[in-house]
């Protein structure tokens, strides 16, 4: 069952910001950093869904908005998807994409987007559902 995050799911997924975090970026990141990224999506409008077996959360997915810098276009965004490691493998996170992208084309939205990390083992995942890369970020270290 895929419902709206509760107060009380909202506890438990930030009780979790820095495991999410370091899931997807692989870098550590302070409790206090991974709650303002977090709180800051919220802030703005951003919420999370939940999937649940039972009254058990198995895995999230933070939605919200957000504007292309170039052509001011506003698309649909997911800030977080992240399945607790007990429940991976089980296609949980395909079920929270298609259940995020029903609710942007609901809404309105012609695009979704998310950003990922080159690292990150989800970025298979988003391929098999459609995303396709719109940009690349580059780095050298000095």
């Amino acid at each position: 069952m895929i419902t709206k995050a509760t107060k009380e799911d909202m506890e438990f997924i930030l009780s979790h910001a820095v495991s999410s975090a370091f899931d997807a970026t692989q870098l550590e990141i302070s409790e206090e950093k991974a709650l303002a990224m977090f709180q800051g999506v919220i802030d703005k409008g951003g919420f999370y869904l939940v999937i649940k077996e039972e009254e058990a959360i198995q895995g999230w997915i933070m939605l919200g908005e957000n504007t292309d810098y170039f052509t001011d276009n506003k698309f649909g965004f997911i800030y977080e998807i992240y399945v607790l490691p007990l429940h991976r493998g089980k296609g949980l996170s395909k079920i929270l994409i298609n259940e995020g992208n029903s609710y942007f084309k609901e809404q309105g939205y012609e695009a979704v987007r998310l950003n990922v990390f080159a690292s990150n083992f989800a970025k298979e995942i988003y391929k098999k559902v459609g995303f396709q890369e719109v940009n690349c970020i580059m780095e050298v270290k000095l």
